[in-house]
């Protein structure tokens, strides 16, 4: 899988057109998203949310598949999935739900400053309420202020 992904995470980068190739990508990824890692699942979404390629089968695969396994991502990975679910679309109550409970533990721990901003704008974003969360967000963000960058805030 580390292939597809490289490839989908490169062309997105580069802001690279390749609609039949990122259909492909999905294609060919979406029935083996249960090999991927955490950071795997993140990026794949982060790619294709980047490109702005509609991809809502693979979007569904992937809440399916990492919503279960959420306690293995790290809190970049956890930011990276929200923010991407969030760009794309595609709010997967589910998903969210399973990732606000998982980062409230996590916030204190990791997150940066962007992570922070990331994680709120994402939630904000797909109109998924999430008030212990953002209650979470408020209190580690406070006394962080001055590690934001004035777009974060």
């Amino acid at each position: 899988p580390q292939g597809l992904v490289i490839t989908a995470w490169a062309f997105a980068r580069r802001g690279q057109p390749a609609s039949a190739l990122f259909d492909a990508i999905a294609a060919e990824a979406t029935p083996r998203l249960g090999e991927y890692k955490p950071q795997e699942l993140a990026n794949t979404a982060w790619a294709f949310a980047s490109s702005g390629h509609a991809a809502p089968a693979l979007f569904d695969a992937l809440s399916n598949e990492a919503t279960p396994r959420l306690a293995e991502f790290k809190p970049q990975e956890l930011c990276n999935l929200a923010w991407a679910f969030a760009t794309a679309d595609h709010p997967s109550p589910i998903l969210f739900d399973a990732m606000a409970a998982r980062a409230t533990i996590l916030i204190g721990e990791l997150f940066t400053a962007q992570g922070l901003a990331n994680t709120a704008w994402a939630f904000a974003a797909v109109g998924r309420p999430a008030p212990a969360l953002f209650d979470r967000i408020a209190a580690e963000a406070t006394p962080r202020m001055d590690e934001f960058k004035p777009q974060e805030l």
